[in-house]
């Protein structure tokens, strides 16, 4: 069995060295950190994370709380934390809010059973948590995509940011009367986005009566098709479509086809989230891709610091959406 000493032996360090170089706690060369990993590597060596746990106090295993872990945010959200999580040389434990009925608190209270080093919370759905709904004592805590209170170091997508881009697009293409098909109202991204959109177009210097240019779908595709049939009918000038969503973006373009409108020689439309199904939309639907990737690796990164003990003022930081431009604009 290769040990720590084997390890140092072949890079020619000390153990010590080597110890720190797999904790990250301690500044080490690059060039020195570089040898240490490849004799890791070249002898196979695993740290034992028992004897870490004896030693430090600490599990070397981070929690993460998400609404659904099947769904295809959460699952890039994860990729990114992982990314981070295995460089530490940690674990990752996930929970999902469908095994606890979407009871937060009783996902925590699994997770804290288990004596994990901190949390990461990435709910698929934006919303804000009361900081009564869990302890929060004794363990560091970073959330994404989810507010609890000031004091937690948060991550958001700029959804105003993205909504703002989306208009200033559309103008780009020479779009003068366009109208936008929301998400639910009681949803938080959809509401920025809208707000972002609507900012975007005073900017323009370009007049928005939302009472007769927004309509409010569900975020899926049946809706989408619906509300573009009613802006249709509401605005007979309609020349561009701003979709909270690509689903929404997907049945309207199909309601456009089926109208006999052509894309987007008359009608812009343009979507939101960048789903995988976008680039391959009979018309390809532009749309704004999320930074959910980077989103996980920064939050892992903002969670080892405060386990580290290092403790920056809590923070929210949002991220601007990138624009894909693709046939449907």
């Amino acid at each position: 069995m290769v040990t720590i000493r084997d390890v140092a032996e072949h890079a020619g360090v000390s153990v010590s060295t080597v110890s720190h170089a797999i904790s990250g706690k301690r500044p080490i060369s690059q060039v020195t950190r570089q040898r240490i990993f490849q004799a890791i590597e070249q002898l196979g060596y695993e740290p034992n994370p028992a004897a870490r746990a004896l030693r430090t106090k600490s599990t070397g295993v981070i929690g993460f709380f998400a609404f659904d872990i099947t769904e295809v945010f959460a699952a890039r959200i994860i990729h990114g934390v992982e990314r981070i999580v295995r460089e530490k040389n940690c674990f990752l434990l996930f929970t999902s809010g469908v095994g606890f009925n979407y009871d937060l608190a009783h996902g925590i209270d699994f997770l804290r059973k288990r004596r994990v080093d901190g949390i990461i919370i990435a709910y698929g759905v934006r919303q804000e948590i009361s900081p009564k709904t869990f302890d929060l004592s004794n363990i560091p805590l970073v959330t994404i995509n989810t507010f609890v209170d000031l004091t937690i170091p948060s991550l958001h997508p700029d959804d105003f940011q993205g909504g703002k881009e989306a208009a200033l697009h559309l103008v780009s293409k020479q779009a003068r009367h366009p109208a936008m098909i929301a998400g639910p109202e009681n949803r938080l991204a959809s509401k920025e986005r809208l707000l972002g959109f609507q900012k975007g177009l005073e900017e323009c210097g370009m007049p928005f009566d939302a009472s007769e240019r927004v309509m409010y779908g569900d975020f899926g595709a049946e809706s989408g098709s619906y509300c573009f049939d009613a802006l249709l009918k509401a605005c007979p000038d309609l020349d561009a479509v701003f979709c909270a969503n690509d689903y929404m973006a997907a049945g309207a373009i199909n309601r456009a086809i089926t109208s006999g409108i052509s894309i987007p020689q008359d009608m812009h439309i343009i979507g939101y989230d960048d789903r995988e199904f976008a680039a391959f939309w009979p018309i390809p639907i532009t749309t704004f891709a999320q930074p959910l990737e980077y989103m996980g690796e920064l939050g892992a990164t903002m969670l080892f610091e405060r386990i580290d003990g290092h403790n920056p003022e809590p923070s929210m930081i949002k991220l601007a959406p990138t624009l894909i431009a693709r046939q449907s604009s």
